[in-house]
């Protein structure tokens, strides 16, 4: 059987963009030095995602590939493409698709029902709602819902610049795709911070990076050999080949993936700027070597479609162990000494000592399952002052809290606690600002000789990684739309020993706990010498 060029417009979505020249804003749509978009456009994967730099077509490409979808069926209950905002999604609207069905009234246009709104376009027997992702409205405890979403029912989901939304509003939009047997999800973003957002997801698709071949037979990735292989000829850069050296046209090119295991679940596309012909690798080679205005990130993250973290903003593991001492952990300390413990499915304890002025000991790191466990550590190690997490078995925390025989706070952290740590006698609560008490901590551990841990063992080394696992990043707060700091998860790995340092901290600093006289340390002694191996 041989098939028609109409057959296979109705199942190719490139083929059918080609075939109609479907017009856009600043031509004919066209694979020509574009050719990196004809197998993402092509593809019919359950799960895509694409951490990119800015302005490489991508978000074009996937809302014809809906439309596609949409005229021929492939989408009988419609599709969201959903950004940040609601003003976003609006401008999306008036400024992409409403001149798009102008600009191509028989390949497009003739399928437009007139909806008279702008988030909201019937395509033949379907929808194609434009949303935008903000959740308000609180359902529950942690459950927010948007009418937005509410009543929406579709085969396929575009979350378009994916690490400005709202965590919440991913699952609220999968959920939209209950009663599909197509679901497909598009993930599409400039990355922000590693493992978070649009790096997040791609980590866990099959990674592909794009491979351009020379005449001399190598095959060259421009995103995986930065900075090495730019160079420059007659004033203006070239990607140069990894095999002979010489430039490499922009096409032809392969994508490759280098988790193939993980195929199957998520195509993963990574691509930035040095392969787009409109940009100059060596113009962004010195934009990486001399960041305009001292600003790295932006150049990593839009321009080579990178995630990015300056140093100073986040703790390293070996920073962490580079605190290590030579004394093992302990058993039991005749103090007095401090504990922090934040409270999850396991409590995470780190009791310790002050040795002089902003200078503390850290004796034990745990994890204990029950609060009589954790009272019996703090017997042992005559714990004079304690902070425990407030949040989120606030009963518990507060029968330990009535049973201690020792000074005992419950920590509120806020962000809009003004600067400084206040205490409530009556309430027995200890309310700080969240940044700032990790602000103090990370001080702590990247100043030299502030922060003694117990030597190296897997415990340490457990403590050590959840306590890197954070990092300070720069946010516009949406109520003020001010710019603000805040410390945000990064990995997969949890930050419960980070908080359990943080709420040591507030017990040592704000108490004489050790014993301290004109900021020279007396000498300690330690019940038996006691030591736990971890």
């Amino acid at each position: 059987m041989v098939l028609s060029v109409e057959d296979i417009a109705s199942v190719d979505a490139a083929y059918w963009a080609n075939l109609r020249q479907i017009k856009l804003q600043k031509g004919v749509w066209s694979f020509k030095d574009r050719q990196y978009l004809l197998k993402p456009m092509q593809s019919r994967a359950r799960r895509k995602c694409y951490m990119k730099g800015t302005q490489l077509g991508f978000t074009e490409m996937e809302i014809l590939h809906s439309l596609h979808g949409l005229i021929h069926k492939v989408f009988q209950r419609g599709v969201l493409h959903l950004m940040p905002t609601t003003d976003d999604s609006r401008e999306f609207s008036k400024a992409r698709f409403g001149p798009l069905i102008v600009a191509n009234p028989s390949s497009i246009g003739k399928y437009i029902q007139d909806t008279d709104t702008a988030g909201l376009k019937r395509v033949g027997d379907a929808f194609l709602y434009l949303r935008g992702a903000t959740l308000s409205r609180q359902i529950e405890i942690d459950s927010r819902e948007s009418t937005k979403l509410r009543g929406i029912s579709v085969d396929k989901v575009d979350f378009d610049e994916l690490d400005l939304m709202d965590e919440d509003a991913i699952t609220k939009g999968l959920g939209r795709m209950g009663d599909s047997t197509e679901k497909q999800e598009v993930y599409i973003s400039n990355p922000t911070l590693p493992s978070v957002g649009i790096a997040s997801i791609f980590e866990r698709s099959d990674q592909r990076h794009w491979f351009r071949s020379c005449g001399c037979g190598g095959w060259t990735c421009a995103e995986l050999s930065f900075p090495d292989l730019v160079g420059v000829k007659d004033g203006k850069g070239y990607i140069a080949c990894v095999k002979c050296g010489k430039p490499i046209a922009n096409e032809p090119g392969e994508w490759v993936a280098a988790v193939r295991e993980n195929s199957e679940y998520m195509e993963g596309y990574q691509l930035s700027q040095l392969s787009s012909v409109n940009n100059d690798p060596y113009e962004i080679l010195k934009q990486y070597q001399d960041p305009p205005g001292g600003n790295l990130g932006d150049v990593v993250r839009l321009r080579l479609g990178r995630p990015f973290i300056s140093a100073q903003d986040r703790l390293s593991v070996q920073q962490i162990l580079s605190c290590c001492g030579i004394h093992e952990q302990l058993d039991s300390h005749e103090g007095p000494c401090a504990m922090g413990v934040d409270v999850r499915r396991t409590k995470n304890i780190v009791i310790g000592i002050r040795t002089g002025r902003e200078r503390y000991r850290v004796l034990r790191v745990a994890r204990l399952t029950e609060w009589d466990e954790v009272m019996r550590m703090a017997d042992r190690f005559h714990v004079k002052s304690c902070i425990v997490d407030i949040r989120p078995y606030e009963d518990s925390a507060r029968e330990f809290q009535r049973k201690a025989r020792f000074k005992t706070y419950l920590c509120e952290y806020s962000e809009s606690t003004p600067v400084g740590t206040m205490y409530n006698d009556k309430t027995g609560i200890v309310k700080v600002n969240r940044t700032e008490i990790m602000d103090a901590t990370h001080r702590l551990i990247s100043s030299e000789r502030m922060l003694e841990l117990p030597a190296m063992c897997p415990e340490v080394k457990h403590f050590a990684i959840e306590c890197s696992s954070v990092a300070k990043v720069e946010q516009v707060d949406r109520k003020t739309k001010s710019t603000v700091f805040r410390y945000r998860v990064l990995s997969t790995n949890p930050d419960d020993y980070r908080h359990a340092l943080n709420y040591f901290y507030l017990a040592a600093s704000g108490n004489k706990v050790g014993v301290v006289d004109g900021g020279m340390r007396r000498r300690s002694r330690y019940a038996k010498n006691e030591y736990v191996r971890c």
